[in-house]
């Protein structure tokens, strides 16, 4: 992992909550530049800073570097609901990603 990786995920979850960078370093209480001179690579955040950019957006710092998953929020999202299921239901929506994934190829 290194700085573009961080710099490109941070805003890859912003564009996925539709929050400015100059929003989202209000929320998180710092300067409106903050996510801005990280996604520019210009400094990388501290560790509490990357918990509490994490904890805004509902992930955990494994999700955040886990570099196989592209859209972290969405999936956590995704596995919230399919804890919900029985066996039968989640055999149906397993079924349903085997149909759209086998389109696509």
């Amino acid at each position: 992992m290194d700085r573009k990786f961080i710099a490109k995920r941070i805003a890859g979850l912003r564009y996925a909550k539709k929050v400015s960078a100059r929003g989202l370093s209000l929320e998180l209480g710092q300067s409106s530049e903050y996510i801005n001179q990280i996604e520019n690579e210009r400094s990388v955040p501290s560790l509490d800073g990357l918990i509490n950019i994490c904890d805004y957006f509902g992930i955990t710092l494994s999700d955040f570097f886990d570099d196989k998953t592209e859209y972290p929020i969405q999936y956590r999202e995704i596995i919230a609901e399919l804890n919900k299921l029985d066996t039968i239901e989640l055999e149906q929506v397993t079924n349903i990603i085997k149909l759209i994934t086998h389109n696509k190829k």
